[in-house]
């Protein structure tokens, strides 16, 4: 019997008129339609229709040297008459697969190296483009041994940007890898950032925050350094000269120094200091001229939020206006330390528990 394509193969379900033949032919050697028909009282046709659907099932067979006449197989035999081409079609496939697979995987080192070595051809290279920026990280952060330090200015960080980095930051600190981050201190009052932060200072990163003053950066192991590129364009600039690296990594330090811890509970102590903070902050601000918009991108916070700050710098200093603000703090040098008062504090801490997740 020749062999059958396994695409062939379709099974067919047995009724009643298929059992009785069958029945009929383990009883004899052998058998024709004419004798099922009289044995069974069935019509030629569907003695017919029942043989050829036995016979697909490999049930029946055609006797030796007589065409018209079939004789039974053994149920165990025809399963493997039946079977082996699929079992044979499913372990070639299988065979195909693992082939491709090995195929593929071959080519995975050569297009990481490809990566690493672009990366490594110059010492400054600009990449443009969000997409390959955030190639170049998920290598660098593949490579980092020692330590990696980020420093993220302008308040919360949006919640896509903080999932797709929640597995690679993991698979870092996963390798005992040191993570130091640094934000400001408006991040601590968003539930995603807060989150984010909880999630990893578990696994062994730690986290600060400051008022203003620190750049974003991201440093690798001390040996290279991702800058953004001028007036916010999409994009960054890898750095492994090793003077400009080790710049940007004292420069962190120092602002790692004067840095507070990131709480992922609410106290309302904390929430008063860095209130008070960002407040002198604006103030020194406003001295400098700035305007409401510079001050809220500077400190991670939304415009209307800043302007609140400004207003209660104006009632602490009882000034009639901005001028007349901008000239007692001038004046003074500092604002004047005042905690404020418990409706403006419970109202506030309200806002920060149950706001959304944007910069305040």
């Amino acid at each position: 019997m020749a062999k059958q394509d396994a695409r062939e193969i379709e099974p067919d379900r047995l009724g009643d008129i298929e059992h009785r033949v069958y029945a009929h032919a383990v009883r004899t050697l052998e058998f024709r339609l004419g004798d099922v028909c009289a044995a069974q009282g069935l019509a030629p046709k569907e003695a017919r229709a029942a043989v050829e659907r036995l016979l697909r099932m490999r049930l029946l067979r055609h006797a030796p040297g007589e065409p018209d006449a079939y004789a039974a197989v053994p149920p165990d035999s025809a399963e493997m008459l039946l079977l082996t081409p699929l079992i044979e079609d499913l372990a070639q496939r299988r065979q195909t697969i693992g082939d491709v697979r090995e195929e593929l995987a071959r080519l995975v080192p050569l297009y990481e190296q490809g990566v690493t070595n672009r990366l490594r051809r110059h010492s400054v290279e600009v990449l443009a483009g969000p997409d390959t920026v955030r190639e170049a990280i998920a290598a660098l952060s593949a490579e980092a041994t020692g330590e990696v330090l980020l420093s993220q200015p302008g308040g919360a960080l949006p919640a896509e940007a903080l999932r797709d980095s929640l597995d690679r930051a993991e698979r870092v600190l996963a390798r005992g890898v040191r993570v130091r981050a640094l934000y400001q201190h408006t991040a601590r009052f968003s539930r995603h950032t807060v989150g984010y932060v909880e999630y990893v200072t578990k696994r062994g990163a730690q986290v600060r925050t400051v008022g203003d003053g620190f750049m974003r950066a991201l440093v690798f192991d001390r040996a290279t350094a991702l800058l953004p590129l001028q007036e916010g364009a999409p994009g960054a600039v890898v750095v492994r000269e090793p003077n400009v690296v080790g710049f940007v990594a004292e420069a962190f330090e120092r602002a790692w120094t004067g840095a507070s811890p990131f709480p992922t509970d609410y106290v309302r102590e904390q929430v008063l200091a860095v209130s008070e903070d960002l407040k002198q902050i604006i103030a020194r601000l406003l001295v400098d001229g700035h305007e409401d918009k510079v001050i809220a991108r500077r400190l991670g916070m939304s415009q209307r939020t800043c302007q609140r700050h400004i207003s209660e710098i104006m009632t602490r200093l009882g000034a009639r206006n901005r001028l007349h603000a901008g000239y007692l703090l001038h004046r003074n040098g500092v604002l004047p330390r005042q905690e404020p008062s418990e409706e403006a504090t419970a109202t506030r801490s309200d806002d920060l528990r149950s706001g959304p997740p944007t910069p305040l």
